[in-house]
């Protein structure tokens, strides 16, 4: 398996300070373009594919499975253009190592295949998602939504690597402290490198989420015989009111009069999309939320933000509790075995081996 596929988590600190746009979304193709291997190939007879395709009755491979749907889920709003790595919570994936694989049983290397798969098929498998959906009930960490969402067909966004911050960072570097060859130029650049782009944004809390009518547009002025044009109504507009905080709350300075100060925020404005992959109507307020869009506008430098056809989803924070499977429940499942990488350690029932 070539390494890329094995970097689940890429850090943007491995960029340099003078990273350029092309650094974050690579050659501009539409759909990273992954061509069938042998890995994938052996991914299709596994009893991890057969059971994603069929469903189970076993409780322990219940587990198993309803992990690994939910690491995919959790890293599919976040399938990008620029390349075949994906992201995924570092503490998802370490839960990945330590909850769902054994010694007979690599579980990343299926992650890996479950998302090639997503990639060559451009979309999730319906039985996949039957599955997931069966399994939803009983295996409570997985976000059907999120799964749903890329049943319909893969809508990847730029890169994955252009978040707030990243994106405050390359303002600071790329207008703020341009030099004066650039400065005057340095915006406008700025905007043409960046906005217009598909991101996500995670880590948001929601103010406020409200339907916004249409605006009353004045009748045209009509000549003498020109036939009447009806137009059509536009339609209400959900409009989400989200922040994102730069700072942790504990991290704020606190001056001689022992008062806090005002802790810094970016506020953004979502326009959503008409259709959602969550119920708004029960997203309280003060929710951790992830939003995906049209990076539209912004004001100032990168403190409000303005996103068009955003898409809402839930963004869990994994530190308050990442318990995905039993790993002795996933020693118990029959399939939880080393079929896709050719080989497994010696033991009981082992390639090889005889059972004792």
């Amino acid at each position: 398996m070539r390494s890329a596929l094995l970097a689940l988590v890429l850090c943007l600190s491995s960029f340099p300070a003078v990273a350029q746009p092309e650094v974050f979304f690579g050659s501009g193709n539409d759909v990273p373009n992954i061509k069938e291997e042998d890995f994938d190939r052996r991914f299709l007879r596994t009893g991890v594919y057969r059971a994603l395709v069929q469903g189970t009755n076993d409780p322990n491979c219940a587990q198993l499975l309803g992990g690994l749907l939910t690491l995919l889920g959790e890293t599919a709003p976040l399938l990008h253009k620029r390349d075949e790595n994906f992201y995924l919570d570092p503490l998802l994936v370490q839960a990945l190592g330590t909850q769902l694989s054994t010694p007979r049983f690599q579980a990343n290397a299926y992650l890996v295949a479950m998302v090639r798969r997503v990639l060559i098929d451009r979309r999730l498998s319906p039985n996949w998602f039957q599955t997931a959906s069966a399994l939803g009930p009983v295996v409570l960490t997985i976000d059907v939504g999120k799964l749903r969402f890329i049943s319909e067909g893969l809508q990847p966004i730029d890169s994955f690597f252009l978040t707030l911050p990243a994106l405050r960072e390359r303002y600071e570097i790329e207008v703020r402290r341009a030099n004066a060859t650039t400065a005057r130029s340095a915006e406008k650049m700025f905007r043409e490198n960046y906005l217009d782009r598909q991101v996500a944004f995670g880590g948001l809390e929601l103010i406020d989420l409200d339907i916004e009518q249409p605006k009353k547009k004045k009748p045209a002025k009509k000549r003498k015989g020109e036939p009447v044009v009806e137009e059509e109504p536009e339609e209400p507009t959900a409009v989400a009111k989200l922040v994102w905080y730069p700072t942790a709350a504990d991290e704020g300075e606190i001056n001689p009069f022992g008062t806090p100060k005002k802790r810094p925020t970016v506020n953004i404005t979502a326009r959503l999309a008409p259709q959602q992959y969550l119920d708004l109507s029960r997203i309280p307020k003060g929710t951790q939320l992830m939003v995906r869009g049209r990076f539209w506008g912004f004001k100032k430098a990168v403190d409000e933000v303005e996103l068009r056809d955003g898409l809402i989803f839930q963004d869990r924070n994994w530190a308050q509790g990442n318990v995905l499977a039993d790993p002795n429940a996933v020693a118990r499942c029959p399939f939880a075995v080393n079929e896709l990488m050719g080989g497994a350690p010696v033991q009981s029932g082992a390639f090889g081996q005889p059972g004792r």
